[in-house]
């Protein structure tokens, strides 16, 4: 995945669990979106394997296939929930603006390139390209108008804030707008082409006989299948060199101390105990080579400081992940391709229990920039103001509601060696899963 020095450099800092200072929109911008590189900048899933093969076709024949003058944006291409190598639809960008949407079908052995400039199309690439503000719609099947015809919708839900002086929909006013791109096959009669929604084939704007694929296959194939989440912990659960450190850390003697102790690891399974700032934080260095952290969060203790009134003032740690932690998480994700996050991790050791969270989402989920001052006293005053609930409900509502988190997963993992997988109800409460043994 293409980064720029940039982006490199701030992943470098060390800092309070990796002290991150560039903004979530420099990793938005961190990779050219018209590189030949791909990398999945959509808020879903892709069909990988078709959108690469059809940019090798594209760059050996750009000069004949290109119709307009701007630039595909492939990192926003959707596949719209086929992975059967039929499909592609990318976003034309020229100036800042989505011009055009260049669909690419496959029948048979060859596929073709379309322009289109359907006005619902390059709503949806506009907002999917350039809107600050986002968030995912599920994919819709059941649009079919005609018979021999079947259509599937892609929602979308993007931000317009009122004013662009304060553009956050969590303080900003303004209304989400839900823009939608369909897709639509002939199932009877064939349609070289695109089939528009009403059963029409159109032919306008692609070449008549088509570039020969180079992928093969496409036979009703489904998505690379990702190793659940709950295979690696348990493999993990039982690795010798893992479990030594959660011996040494899962003591009272360890949560009483004045400062953090922990390990970072790296790919080989090497283990590298971490260091401490003046806080009683850790720091660790995250980079290419990095798998995941294990560190343990303290007791409430006397902070040896005072009060006007001369009452000793006590810490008050979070006995359960951090902001910083999440932030830690999404700092070694930044290192990965896409869909390389199987295997990164990070564990959090305290009285309250042993926790473990893990990235499973897209490049799109990854935010940073959680390390801060700001943040810890956010996330202090919000257990203050929700003191009735559990640690494991106090983060899991911290990260949906506050830091706009998706794709961090939280494990428990109980001393007889069982994983649970807590998540929120949709009414938000706690709803816990075991792992199959």
């Amino acid at each position: 995945m293409k980064k720029n020095l940039l982006f490199r450099l701030c992943l470098m800092m060390i800092a309070l669990l990796s002290l991150y200072s560039c903004i979530h929109d420099e990793i938005y911008s961190s990779s050219d979106p018209s590189s030949t590189e791909y990398t999945n900048k959509s808020l879903w899933k892709q069909d990988k394997k078709y959108i690469k093969n059809v940019m090798k076709v594209y760059a050996e024949n750009e000069a004949e296939i290109k119709k307009v003058n701007g630039i595909p944006y492939w990192n926003y291409a959707t596949t719209v929930d086929s992975f059967d190598e039929s499909f592609v639809a990318v976003p034309v960008v020229n100036e800042g603006k989505v011009i055009s949407v260049m669909k690419v079908p496959r029948h048979g052995k060859n596929i073709y390139f379309y322009y289109t400039h359907d006005e619902s199309d390059l709503k949806f690439f506009q907002g999917l390209v350039f809107a600050k503000y986002k968030k995912a719609g599920m994919a819709d099947g059941s649009i079919a108008q005609t018979d021999g015809i079947a259509c599937t919708r892609k929602w979308m839900s993007i931000w317009l804030p009122d004013s662009e002086s304060n553009p956050d929909p969590d303080s900003g006013a303004g209304h989400w707008s839900t823009v939608s791109i369909i897709k639509c096959e002939a199932t009877k009669d064939e349609c070289i082409g695109i089939a528009l929604p009403n059963g029409d084939c159109d032919l306008s704007g692609g070449n008549e006989g088509g570039y020969e694929y180079p992928g093969g296959g496409g036979e009703g194939t489904e998505p690379e299948e990702e190793e659940d989440p709950c295979d690696k912990l348990k493999a993990q659960n039982i690795n010798t060199d893992y479990q030594n450190k959660v011996t040494d850390l899962n003591k009272t003697s360890v949560f009483n101390k004045d400062h953090e102790t922990g390990y970072s690891e790296n790919k080989n399974g090497n283990f590298t105990e971490l260091t401490t700032s003046d806080s009683d934080a850790l720091n660790i260095t995250v980079d290419a080579n990095t798998r995941g952290y294990i560190h343990a969060h303290l007791n409430d203790k006397a902070s040896g400081r005072y009060d006007d009134q001369g009452i000793q003032l006590h810490r008050q740690p979070i006995r359960m992940f951090s902001p910083a932690d999440v932030n830690t998480l999404m700092l070694i994700a930044g290192f990965r391709s896409e869909g390389d996050y199987e295997d990164i991790y990070g564990t959090m050791i305290s009285s309250y229990g042993i926790y473990t969270i893990k990235f499973t989402g897209t490049s799109a989920d990854i935010q940073t920039g959680f390390n801060t001052e700001e943040w810890s006293k956010d996330y202090q005053k919000y257990r203050i103001e929700n003191k009735y609930l559990s640690l494991e409900k106090l983060f899991l509502t911290f990260l949906k509601d506050k830091m706009n988190i998706q794709g961090v997963e939280l494990y428990k993992i109980k001393s007889n060696g069982t994983i649970q997988k807590k998540t929120l109800s949709t009414n938000n409460q706690i709803e816990t899963t075991d792992c199959p043994d």
